[in-house]
């Protein structure tokens, strides 16, 4: 039969899908992967299988203090440290079963060209403006020393290891004169306050613009996510630096702006991150493909979606559709925000120092991306913060990827493994009543960026599986009742069927396993009314072939070391 995607328009929604831009200062830890790149990932896979298209890109923010900070630390240039970890950001993304459309940098000419030409766009309409400011200088260095350069004390929590622009611990903004007890953060020597010229985005003049643009959007955002914008925008947003005293970065481009609008010392700064990755939404996009990229941008019926952490909220929630409005009302702004909380390891700040953190690409290739994937969609922070726990990571594995899901697949593959079915086929009314209320209530979960329901709707559905093959017992009924025994297991294996299903947005590995020892594929997410009849058609194909377990439980040792090496940090 033909079988329709669950979005059956005739024409298929552009769904674009936007991941913030990870420095390439370092191995990127569980935190990135919980916070914003597997979330997306799943959505992603979802929009896919009901039919929509999708195009989904991020890359690796090359510039600013991180990398720069990084280079020298160990005394080699910024781009070597691009290098090295853009290929260590490659290899997780295959590693995880990313499924991106594009993951560049923003060292690319594309990249650059079209910063410079927002820029240019938003200094001749006037949103970026020539202010003087008091930036943070080195007496013993000789030369200003933007951001990170600066540690000292936060005045709004007191940790002790802020940087001079932002507080990771409590998230705040910080100004300069706000620090306490500043200092060099590569030589110790105290800081002053030193006057300089820089370009800064006049947020003043597109204040209008963001409270209306805050109003018809915000009914899309998490309360939290509402309420911490709303407070910005009550705060009353002022004029933000866009330049940083710096030899590295998208470099101004100078022979193009008017000579009463260069600042002074021009050739010594560079634009800054925070205005330029955002940019890179759009310039990865151009790069993806240079005509089909506009389906999405200047399409209003399209629908584009954003994935951070909290700490990118106000760039992505206020600051980025402001530039995207600036630089051309008929680009599509963003419509959802899918701003997660913080991942905390056993209750502890990640802390990269402290060797408080775990690699992304250790526990993926120590465990599997499925069992991760699983994992994270269990504890996404999407409301609150999350705790990551080598136990609780253990239990989850053993007692419900496996316990619950994976062992249920494999006692009805191993008892099933002879039977021929046959075109006639009825399935309790039960199972098909639960089946299609768990595919309804999951599709709604991942519609609307619930992934913790989703998780939990996956599981419902394959604890009522196991409750019915243990009432059921067919196990005693293969030789006595050889009809009831087959009856029985063909409802089983379309309970397989369902779950294998489900599954296809996070257990990427293990579906296609289970798929390949079926003897099937299944691609496609059909029409709500459709499933049923897709589902029956499915089971007179099967083939069952090379039954294996799908997964591996994790001893307790392995856990006890895992433990052991944090408790050696502290």
């Amino acid at each position: 039969m033909n079988i329709k995607p669950y979005n059956k328009k005739k024409n298929k929604q552009k769904i674009f899908i936007g991941l913030a831009w990870p420095y390439v200062n370092g191995d990127l830890h569980i935190g990135h992967l919980a916070g914003y790149l597997l979330p997306a990932d799943f959505f992603a896979r979802f929009n896919r299988l009901i039919g929509n298209d999708v195009l989904m890109v991020s890359g690796a923010d090359c510039h600013g203090t991180p990398v720069s900070l990084e280079a020298d630390k160990f005394q080699i240039s910024p781009q070597e440290i691009v290098a090295k970890y853009y290929q260590e950001h490659l290899h997780l993304i295959q590693k995880a079963d990313l499924s991106f459309d594009i993951y560049t940098k923003t060292t690319t000419d594309n990249h650059k060209h079209i910063v410079q030409d927002v820029f240019l766009k938003l200094l001749k309409d006037g949103y970026i403006i020539r202010k003087t400011s008091k930036q943070f200088y080195s007496i013993k260095e000789n030369k200003f020393l933007p951001d990170r350069y600066v540690e000292g004390v936060c005045p709004f929590c007191g940790n002790i290891d802020t940087r001079s622009d932002q507080c990771d611990a409590c998230g705040k903004l910080i100004c300069p004169d706000e620090l306490i007890q500043p200092h060099s953060k590569l030589t110790q020597s105290p800081v002053i306050l030193k006057e300089t010229e820089h370009y800064f985005m006049d947020w003043t003049k597109l204040t209008p613009f963001l409270q209306k643009y805050f109003a018809t959007h915000k009914h899309n955002w998490r309360p939290w996510i509402q309420k911490e914008t709303d407070q910005w925008l009550f705060k009353g947003l002022q004029p933000t630096a866009i330049t940083r005293d710096l030899d590295w970065g998208v470099e101004l481009p100078i022979d193009q702006i008017p000579k009463n609008m260069l600042i002074d010392n021009i050739e010594t700064k560079r634009i800054y991150v925070w205005f330029e990755a955002v940019i890179g939404y759009l310039s990865a996009s151009i790069e993806w493909d240079i005509n089909k990229y506009k389906d999405f941008w200047y399409n209003t019926k399209s629908k584009h979606y954003y994935f951070m952490g909290k700490d990118n909220l106000v760039f992505h929630t206020l600051f980025w559709p402001g530039q995207l409005w600036a630089y051309n009302k008929k680009l599509h702004l963003p419509d959802v925000c899918a701003i997660n909380q913080f991942l905390t390891l056993e209750g502890q700040k990640f802390s990269k120092s402290q060797g408080i953190i775990i690699d992304a690409q250790y526990i993926l290739d120590k465990y599997g991306s499925d069992q991760v994937r699983f994992y994270f969609t269990a504890i996404m922070p999407e409301e609150n913060d999350a705790s990551f726990s080598w136990t609780d990571f253990q239990a989850h594995i053993n007692d419900v990827l496996i316990g619950n899901f994976a062992n249920f697949v494999n006692r009805v593959l191993t008892l099933s493994k002879n039977i021929s079915i046959n075109k006639n086929i009825q399935i309790d009314k039960n199972i098909l009543k639960q089946s299609s209320k768990s595919y309804l209530d999951i599709i709604k979960s991942l519609d609307s960026l619930h992934f913790k329901d989703y998780y939990t709707e996956f599981i419902n559905f394959s604890s009522f599986a196991n409750k019915y093959i243990s009432e059921a017992q067919p196990w005693k009924l293969k030789d006595v009742d050889p009809l009831k025994f087959y009856q029985i297991m063909v409802n089983c294996l379309y309970c397989v069927l369902c779950l294998d299903l489900f599954a296809k947005p996070i257990l990427t590995k293990g579906s296609e396993t289970l798929d390949n020892m079926l003897g099937i594929i299944i691609d496609v997410w059909p029409n709500a009314n459709d499933l049923q009849h897709y589902l029956i058609s499915l089971l007179s194909k099967i083939t069952i072939q090379n039954v294996a377990p799908l997964y591996q439980k994790i001893d307790n040792d392995i856990i006890v070391q895992e433990q052991n090496k944090l408790l050696k940090t502290k």
